[in-house]
C-alpha cells in the first residue's frame, strides 16, 4: 500500500467518556495503518487532558518504533510524525512544554520546564521499585497536596505502584516493536486535583486472559481482569493470566470522590458510586491498556477501614 501523509485534526480532548471513545478510535485507526505518515493539527484543540497526551504520545512512540524496524528505513526520510502548531492555543502550547511532552515526541518544539511536576514520561525500561515509590512519594502524594495518614499514604502509593508494575509487565515485556510505557500526570493547584494516565501497547488484558482461558468471551475476560483477587503479578508463570484488580485504589477513589477508568481492547470500565465497575464497549480497539485516575486533594483527611487492620503493602 502506498504511503501517504495524513493530517489528524485533533478536537478538544477531556477526561470524560467522549474523550476516551475518541482516543480509542484514533489509536485503532493509526496503529492499524502504521505505513502512513501523520501530522497532528492542534488548531481546533482548545484543551488536552492527561489521557489525551498519554494516548497521542503513545501512538507517536508506536509509529516511530514501527518505522525504525521497517526494511530500507532511511534516517533521511520524511519524519514519521509531524505537528502543526499554527493556531494552537498559547495556553495549551505552554502546558505541553511545561509537562515535557515535546521532549519526547518532538524535541525541536520545546524544553522541559522543571523537575517538580509529574509530567509526561516515556519509560523504556522497568524502573526499580524504590525509584517508582520515591517518585510517587516525593512528587505525587506530597503532604502539601493531599492529607493522608502515613499508613494510608503507603497503601495508596502501593496501589498506584501496581499500575506501573502492570504496565511494565504487559507493555515492556510483551510488545513487538519495543515501544515504551507512557505516563502523563499533573496536579491542578486551583482545583486541587491530581490526575495520572499510564498506557502500554502490550496487547491488552483480554489477550492475556484468553491465553489461559481461550473459550472465555472478550468482555468476560476483560471483567475477569478487573476482579480483586485475580492475578496482578507481572512475574507470574506463563500459565497464570495477569489481571488488574485494583482493590485498594478503587476503595480510595470511592471515598475520595475521584475517578478510576480502565480501557483495554474494545472496552472501558469506570468505577461507579456503589463501587462496582460499569463496563461499556468502545469504538475502535486499544492494542494495550490505559489506566487513568483522578484524586481530589481538598485538604480533607480520608481514612479507610483497611487502616484498622494491618494491610499488606510494598513497605
Amino acid at each position: 500500500m502506498e504511503k501517504q501523509r495524513l493530517k489528524i485534526n485533533l478536537p478538544p480532548i477531556r477526561d470524560d467518556a467522549s474523550g476516551y471513545k475518541y482516543l480509542s478510535k484514533l489509536s485503532d485507526q493509526l496503529i492499524s495503518n502504521p505505513q502512513h505518515f501523520y501530522t497532528f493539527d492542534f488548531s481546533k484543540c482548545s484543551t488536552m487532558s492527561h489521557n489525551g497526551l498519554a494516548v497521542i504520545g503513545g501512538v507517536c512512540n508506536y509509529l516511530k518504533r514501527h518505522e525504525l524496524q521497517t526494511p530500507f528505513f532511511s534516517m533521511f526520510s520524511d519524519k514519521k510524525i509531524g505537528f502543526s502548531l499554527d493556531g494552537m492555543s498559547p495556553r495549551l502550547q505552554s502546558r505541553l512544554q511545561e509537562l515535557g511532552f515535546w521532549n519526547y515526541v518532538q524535541p525541536d518544539h520545546g524544553v522541559v520546564g522543571g523537575n517538580d511536576y509529574i509530567g509526561y514520561r516515556e519509560h523504556e525500561e522497568v524502573l526499580k521499585d524504590f525509584e517508582i515509590i520515591n517518585h510517587l512519594q516525593d512528587s505525587w502524594l506530597t503532604n502539601e497536596k493531599l492529607s493522608l495518614s502515613t499508613s494510608l499514604k503507603n497503601e495508596i502509593v502501593s496501589s498506584i505502584y501496581e499500575i506501573f508494575v502492570n504496565a511494565y509487565g504487559h507493555g515492556l515485556k510483551e510488545n513487538l516493536n519495543n515501544q515504551s510505557v507512557i505516563s502523563c500526570g499533573y496536579y491542578e493547584a486551583k482545583e486541587k486535583r491530581l490526575s495520572l494516565s499510564v498506557l502500554d501497547f502490550g496487547g491488552g488484558v483480554v489477550r492475556s486472559v484468553q491465553k489461559c482461558f481461550p473459550n472465555v468471551a472478550k468482555e468476560e475476560a476483560f471483567r475477569w481482569a478487573l476482579e480483586v483477587g485475580n492475578s496482578t503479578r507481572t512475574d507470574s508463570p506463563a500459565d497464570i493470566p495477569r489481571g488488574l484488580g485494583f482493590g485498594l485504589l478503587k476503595d480510595f477513589i470511592l471515598v475520595n470522590g475521584g475517578v478510576l477508568r480502565v480501557c483495554s481492547d474494545g472496552y472501558m470500565a469506570t468505577v461507579s458510586d456503589n463501587g462496582s465497575y460499569v463496563t461499556q464497549s468502545m469504538p475502535g480497539h486499544f492494542f494495550g491498556t490505559l489506566v487513568s485516575i483522578t484524586v481530589n486533594c481538598d485538604g480533607k483527611h480520608y481514612k479507610l477501614r483497611s487502616e484498622v487492620a494491618s494491610a499488606p503493602s510494598y513497605f
